[in-house]
């Protein structure tokens, strides 16, 4: 029987490899209508956003190529100039426009998915969820998603900064000793160590949104969580988001193809291609598909922390020896033609 995914039972399940990503898949055909909806309603104003500010950067920058292009067919050797005026204001705040409308959806795109799968956890089987039931979780968590987020970009800069610092330390401490070689080799043997340490943490950090979301915890004590649950499953973990961005990446090849034709079409200058207004459809297209893609990845990684939850605590067997003895609810109709009272085929 295929699971509908209406009951905390079927989501608190021990999994294997190949069954979290197929869990994936069936909760997208299972609730594609109602959580399509809702990122129809929270994700897609910011992912248009992005997708114009694309669309003006690449307009921009794919113009002034086919420009250059085409004056050099002609035989007319440009004159140099600077390349800021030639791109102009217009191109760089499009990208700005682009990196706000992208990090806005990808918040929304957080707070939708998991806000859904928390009010489906939370409402009955038969009552389904709206865009009103997951604005309510997704107001509740609004504020602290963006802190996290703050703490999370701000925290990869001092990383980086670190590393640097590090590097820079080992190779000055070097030449204060009179071993200047000696110094720099062990400030570069620091960065495979660090890069090392930065992937381990990232795949860890990967379950920091279910964390946060299905148990409320606070910041700190949701990072503590994350490699809590990820100790002894982290290249299982690490296995999983490989695949699942792969996929993700090969669904994406689809809304990309717009946007490569209009690319070439300016780079080349052929009649029709080279649109502005193209170029934005296009663009937005493409911002669209990358944003619904990458709901897979996303709830892979939902499924995963439901997995390491139960083999760690076995929440999902508990709920089913809680179920023992209870009446059975009657069953859900999962047509949008029939209900069990009317006559019909099922």
């Amino acid at each position: 029987m295929k699971n509908t995914f209406t009951s905390p039972a079927d989501f608190w399940q021990e999994r294997d490899f190949g069954a979290k990503i197929s869990a994936a898949f069936d909760f997208i055909g299972a609730h594609w209508r109602p959580l399509g909806k809702c990122l129809v309603y929270f994700v897609l104003p910011g992912t248009l956003l992005m997708g114009i500010g694309l669309g003006i950067f690449t307009n921009t920058m794919f113009n002034f190529t086919g420009h250059a292009v085409a004056a050099q067919r002609a035989g007319v050797v440009p004159r140099a100039a600077n390349p800021f005026d030639q791109f102009g204001a217009a191109g760089f705040s499009g990208l700005g426009l682009a990196m706000l409308g992208g990090l806005l959806a990808f918040l929304l795109l957080v707070g939708t998915v998991h806000g859904y799968v928390r009010a489906r956890l939370r409402l009955p089987a038969a009552v389904p969820v709206t865009p009103r039931e997951v604005w309510a979780e997704l107001r509740a968590r609004l504020g602290r998603m963006l802190a996290i987020i703050g703490l999370l970009v701000g925290g990869y800069v001092a990383l980086v900064v670190g590393v640097l610092v590090l590097v820079g330390g080992a190779v000055g401490i070097g030449k204060l000793l009179g071993t200047g070689s000696s110094g720099l080799a062990w400030g570069f043997l620091l960065i495979p160590v660090l890069y090392f340490l930065i992937i381990y943490a990232s795949i860890a950090m990967s379950l920091f949104f279910p964390v946060l979301w299905f148990e409320d915890r606070g910041v700190f004590a949701s990072v503590g969580r994350c490699f809590q649950l990820i100790r002894g499953r982290w290249w299982a973990t690490f296995g999983l988001i490989l695949v699942a961005t792969f996929l993700q990446s090969m669904l994406a090849v689809v809304f990309a193809i717009p946007q490569y034709a209009v690319t070439f079409g300016k780079m080349l200058q052929v009649p029709g291609l080279g649109s502005d207004v193209l170029g934005l459809i296009a663009q937005c297209f493409y911002a669209v598909g990358i944003v619904i893609t990458y709901t897979l990845p996303m709830l892979a990684l939902v499924f995963q922390y439901f997995n390491l939850v139960e083999k760690r605590e076995g929440r999902g067997l508990r709920l089913l020896v809680d179920q023992l003895g209870q009446p059975q609810a009657a069953p859900v109709a999962q047509s949008g033609y029939y209900r069990p009272e009317e006559e019909g085929e099922y």
